[in-house]
């Protein structure tokens, strides 16, 4: 990333952390898991809120998957000057994945909300297979984080920007929580290379995976780190 940039995103990135440290009783577990050099990161996606909360769990910026928000002008504006990834359109969808190789190939990190929209977290939504596929065009640490916050801190609201209408879920006050693991393992596959079908199933077992783990970040938040 451009150090000008870099600068931008970091400033921004500050703002978020003061904002959060004021009014939100923010808690992170598991940075200690993050490794150095490029990475996917991935997580649920169950708020508004999220991306920009999330980029303060990284001291390095990130390129992050985004689609509804680059339809609203002006914040697309500053999400392309951050070298954020468009996902907005069908057409800007075909490119995520290549996008998202591209930096990794850089040594930069990528963020992806493997669902693509937003869940009511009571159970997690179909994981696209795009991360899966980002991976085996470049494999690097996946790291997955499971996200929540209490469903009466989530506030439902509708805004129009241009006649279009947005629909959003804001955390709008007290407690986000957020479960940083270790780099998903993943085992050899036993499914047979030459089967033409290879690459869809393996994308489909990767997903699988990181979908499970998100699971298990998610339960760890509630059943055990406020017992600890």
């Amino acid at each position: 990333m451009h150090w000008v940039k870099k600068i931008i995103y970091k400033t921004i990135q500050t703002a978020i952390k003061l904002q959060l440290n004021l009014f939100y009783d923010f808690r992170v577990w598991g940075a200690e898991n993050i490794p150095p050099g490029p990475k996917i990161y991935c997580s649920n996606h169950f708020s508004s809120s999220d991306p920009g909360f999330v980029i303060t769990l990284m001291k390095e910026p990130v390129h992050m998957v985004i689609g509804s928000a680059f339809g609203i002008p002006v914040l697309n504006s500053i999400l392309s000057m951050g070298e954020q990834i468009n996902a907005y359109s069908e057409e800007d969808r075909r490119l995520v994945v290549p996008r998202a190789v591209e930096f990794l190939k850089k040594g930069e990190s990528v963020y992806i909300f493997p669902e693509g929209d937003l869940n009511d977290q009571l159970s997690l939504k179909r994981f696209y297979l795009g991360l899966a596929k980002v991976y085996m065009a470049c494999p690097v640490p996946v790291i997955p984080i499971g996200l929540i916050s209490p469903r009466r801190n989530v506030e439902d609201k509708d805004i129009t920007v241009k006649e279009v209408l947005y629909h959003q879920l804001r955390v709008v006050s007290r407690n986000y929580y957020a479960n940083i693991g270790p780099p998903v393992d993943f085992p050899e596959s036993v499914l047979d290379p030459r089967d033409a079908e290879y690459e869809k199933k393996r994308a489909i077992e990767i997903t699988d995976l990181v979908k499970a783990r998100i699971e298990e970040l998610i339960l760890d938040i509630r059943h055990t780190k406020f017992w600890s």
